[in-house]
């Protein structure tokens, strides 16, 4: 096991080299604490940051995000931001978005990762006390620029009456989009109905059941959600029972689990979540499906169709979940940069491209989210998944018609 000391002489002297990263997929398996140590020093002596402290703060204790905002958040307020810093803020606003929360003034200040996409994020664990403000600034603030900030601010926090107030004065601001679009966003309809489950499961796997890493250096399973405890199982992949509608051939089973599980009821009946792999987004960019009795499926897409790319579906195995804990029920498909599990059942979707709720073909109200699939999954001929190029698949379902829905968004 790589020591502390060999990873600071490695990395906090001076721009690491590839023998440095090569030491980082073993020093991982330290104690946790030993890591937080080591983001530390990162931190005094590495402003840039780089991929390696990246990696690293999923590893350190959950609390440790408390005492290096501490530490390094008044720091930058009166040195400056570093990359590293911003980091820090970035996974905080992900992991422990209440260690950001006495310091949310401080980083509006500073701007802290104001031209990213997660900017806003730190804003998720706000006080009452910072809602309120937020919402006096959305409304009364001397720009647009101003108040449109303290609207996207208040989005965030996702407390009911936040999204409400959000709705109602988003026409004054004014915001350069419909509401619907912002809502959507954080995973509500027009009507503030959530559209995520709150529990969240990952997906975990057996062993050797994901392709071998392709460089010493690399950090594939090594992220704690992989490795998460599991409570109970499922057929994950194979072959499925239903016919696609539009090239007609057999469709692949994703998972078999409890419609419970899988948001369609309250029943413990197993539901087998299908989709045609050879059409879905190649062939239509939504693929619908009706779910009966037990093993029942019913394509509701019509056509005919020969596919571009025929798949053999996924390699079948006997899949566990794993309830998720609380530092890794959001998870973001760039910041986990192929590091950790993104194969869930529940949660905020982690969205490649951007939120896309698909309509139930039979009510028309907006589905809610309920998987999604990482690439480099196997499939029956071993060769790795990437739902179009490095993507990632989403289902969702109505429970009320009993309709799910696919598609995937890649890169």
């Amino acid at each position: 096991m790589t020591s502390l000391t060999q990873m600071i002489d490695a990395f906090c002297s001076g721009r690491p080299g590839k023998d440095a990263y090569e030491l980082l997929p073993a020093f991982l398996h330290n104690p946790p604490g030993v890591i937080e140590q080591f983001v530390d020093a990162v931190m005094a002596t590495q402003p840039d940051g780089g991929t390696f402290l990246d990696a690293a703060l999923s590893h350190m204790p959950e609390e440790a995000f408390d005492r290096l905002a501490t530490k390094w958040l008044p720091h930058a307020a009166t040195e400056g931001l570093t990359g590293a810093i911003e980091a820090l803020v970035a996974y905080a606003s992900l992991q422990r978005p209440a260690a950001l929360s006495p310091y949310l003034d401080k980083l509006s200040e500073m701007d802290a990762n104001g031209s990213s996409y997660y900017a806003c994020w730190p804003w998720r664990a706000s006080p009452q006390a910072t809602v309120a403000e937020l919402l006096e600034q959305a409304r009364t603030g001397a720009s647009t620029e101003e108040r449109l900030q303290a609207f996207e601010r208040l989005l965030e926090t996702r407390q009911p009456a936040a999204l409400q107030a959000c709705a109602s004065i988003a026409a004054d601001i004014p915001v350069p989009h419909s509401i619907g679009l912002y809502l959507q966003e954080v995973g509500f309809d027009e009507n503030q109905r959530q559209l995520f489950p709150d529990e969240v499961a990952h997906v975990i796997f057996p062993a050797a059941y994901l392709p071998a890493p392709h460089a010493s250096w690399s950090l594939q399973g090594l992220h704690p959600s992989w490795h998460l405890p599991a409570t109970s199982t499922g057929r994950f992949g194979g072959a499925g029972t239903g016919t696609c509608g539009l090239c007609g051939g057999k469709l692949h089973n994703l998972l078999e689990i409890p419609e419970k599980q899988a948001s369609l009821s309250d029943s413990e009946q197993v539901v087998s979540l299908q989709a045609c792999l050879s059409c879905l987004g190649w062939e239509k960019p939504v693929l619908y499906y009706r779910h009966g009795g037990p093993g029942e499926v019913l394509a509701l897409d019509e056509g005919t169709c020969s596919p571009q790319f025929p798949a053999q579906g996924l390699r079948e195995c006997t899949a566990e979940l794993a309830p998720t804990p609380a530092r890794w029920r959001w998870q973001d498909w760039a910041l986990s940069n192929s590091r950790e599990n993104l194969n869930r059942l529940g949660g905020h979707p982690t969205w490649v491209q951007g939120a896309d709720y698909p309509d139930c073909p039979c009510c028309k109200k907006k589905m809610r989210f309920m998987l999604q699939l990482d690439s480099q999954l196997p499939d029956q001929d071993s060769e790795e998944w990437l739902w179009g190029s490095g993507g990632v698949a989403y289902g969702f379902n109505c429970a009320t018609c009993r309709t799910t829905a696919y598609i995937w968004q890649c890169t």
